[in-house]
């Protein structure tokens, strides 16, 4: 991304990409209040421009509107009443409908690709270390991040939480080991990583529709 300088002016308002680089200058003896609000998934971009192309974008606020809607969402961060989080995401959607009607730039969501590569890791490792006991957090200590969001941002790519994707991926090795091998079913499932047979023939049944033994009966058949 390019290097830029820009100058300000009063009651402008910036847009900035997360893990854009900048920092304020302020020359003599100038003071000025500067108001940052983060927006958590969300990245802008130029239309027209690849991705990589967005900086920031300067908003002159001309619009009696935005600066009204903007003026209530400082009062209500700086306030805090019961329910206040709540009010000032409405507000913060009003605003970026009103910049959008320019037509000067887009919205996308960025939790996904954003989240892509911890969601893999945590992916590849459950299905190499699937015959250890493994837990939420060993998952969280794997990509360091919070567990709670861990299960949010697994859920919205993947469409099920960690420890439910865990669980199909020691049913599907269960299943071929059962077409495939003559091992007994106690010692299969402790091979892929359940701590006893009636756990995993409970588990199994749920999600096969059949019993062990009978999966392994219609594999023969």
């Amino acid at each position: 991304m390019r290097e830029t300088t820009e100058k300000l002016s009063k009651d402008q308002l910036i847009l900035l990409n997360p893990n854009v680089e900048y920092y304020w200058d302020l020359t003599g003896d100038k003071a000025a209040e500067i108001i940052e609000i983060g927006i958590h998934g969300l990245e802008f971009s130029k239309i027209g421009d690849a991705e990589s192309d967005f900086s920031y974008y300067r908003h002159n606020d001309g619009e009696k509107e935005t600066a009204t809607f903007l003026n209530l969402l400082l009062d209500e961060m700086s306030t805090r009443n019961q329910g206040y989080e709540e009010v000032s995401k409405r507000f913060v959607e009003i605003i970026l409908i009103h910049l959008l009607r320019l037509e000067e730039f887009s919205i996308r969501n960025s939790l996904n690709k954003k989240n892509h590569k911890e969601i893999q890791t945590v992916k590849n490792y459950m299905k190499v270390n699937y015959h250890k006991n493994i837990t939420l957090d060993d998952l969280v200590d794997l990509v360091h991040i919070n567990k709670f969001y861990l299960i949010r941002i697994f859920k919205q790519e993947v469409g099920m939480s960690p420890i439910d994707y865990l669980i199909h991926i020691r049913i599907d090795e269960a299943q071929k080991m059962l077409r495939n091998t003559n091992i007994a079913i106690a010692d299969i499932a402790h091979l892929v990583g359940f701590q006893s047979p009636s756990h995993f023939s409970k588990t199994f049944r749920e999600l096969s529709n059949c019993t062990p033994s009978q999966y392994r009966r219609q594999g023969n058949q």
